[in-house]
């Protein structure tokens, strides 16, 4: 039977990244929208469609940076919402698979080659067992990985605990608290929008004098900027081991996305797992589960594709 030309899309709060495949293996014309230059998805895809002049795609394969539990998609982090019978009558007919976009990207973990990854730490040979994805970025995304099964969730909406080991995290937290009303979350603090708040809160300044590449890029000339980067990633440690003990993550733990680069760039992979490990009852459990930075920066296409061969 003959592939049928197909489009991918993998849509985050703020961008739209779209590709097709001809073949379901390989993928072209990759580019990146906007999301809120557009008023629906069906413009959205329109718009692509329409750049690379592509008149006769008529199945779409699209993650989405919400949960995924009946028709209508609604978008957490940005103002887009759309149904999926909808939009696949009216530009995909030939058949139409939305997830959410950590889980698309998770299809994507199983066929990683090793040179594919950075270990976090010390190298482990022939790991086994449940795998976790979790990707910072708008917001805090995490999808997990059980033999050949995918699972999307919300574990980013988790509330921190209230008492963290770290003297600045707790007055962040304070902070916010007394700013919204509530406990933060982990995706709060653990995305762009907690890089700013980090920076505002221990630079005593209310409005951000740095974009976030800045401040993640400043760390070395700009005492505050290694504050953020230093609490930011035992946050992100810290976050990881609440995630790894919940699924029991010993076919390890993949860590990807441009925020999860500039944080783990020139930091001590041992004191990172230093804090990943720190717990007084499973200590020997955290210790066997290895800990990835993804290298390649699309694995929302390539999981795609995968979802594309099997339709």
């Amino acid at each position: 039977m003959d592939f049928k030309p197909s489009l991918l899309a993998d849509l985050g709060a703020t961008n739209a990244r779209f590709a097709i495949t001809e073949d379901g293996f390989s993928y072209q014309n990759a580019k990146e929208l906007k999301i809120s230059e557009y008023n629906s998805m069906s413009d959205l895809c329109i718009a692509y469609l329409s750049s690379i002049n592509a008149s006769n795609i008529r199945r779409g394969f699209i993650g989405v940076a919400a949960p995924v539990i009946g028709d209508v998609i609604t978008f957490v982090n940005c103002d887009l919402e759309f149904s999926q019978s909808e939009l696949k009558s009216s530009l995909f007919p030939e058949g139409l698979k939305v997830v959410n976009d950590l889980a698309l990207q998770a299809h994507a973990v199983n066929f990683l080659e090793e040179d594919e990854l950075e270990c976090i730490g010390k190298k482990f040979l022939d790991a086994r067992g449940p795998r976790i994805l979790v990707i910072p970025g708008t917001g805090l995304g995490m999808a997990g990985i059980v033999n050949e099964e995918v699972v999307s969730t919300e574990a980013g909406h988790l509330n921190i605990p209230a008492k963290i080991k770290k003297e600045s995290l707790d007055q962040i937290i304070e902070v916010f608290r007394n700013k919204t009303g509530r406990m933060p979350t982990f995706e709060d603090f653990l995305s762009g929008k907690g890089l700013n708040f980090f920076y505002c809160v221990l630079s005593d300044q209310e409005e951000c004098s740095l974009t976030n590449e800045e401040i993640l890029s400043n760390y070395n000339t700009d005492g505050v900027c290694l504050e953020v980067k230093e609490s930011m990633n035992y946050l992100y440690a810290a976050y990881l081991r609440y995630i790894a003990l919940a699924w029991g993550a010993l076919g390890g733990v993949y860590l990807a996305g441009s925020i999860t680069n500039s944080l783990l760039f020139d930091i001590d992979n041992n004191k990172f797992r230093q804090i990943f490990e720190d717990s007084e009852t499973m200590n020997s459990l955290l210790k066997a589960t290895p800990i990835f930075r993804v290298k390649p920066q699309d694995l929302g296409f390539r999981g795609a594709l995968k979802l594309a061969r099997e339709l």
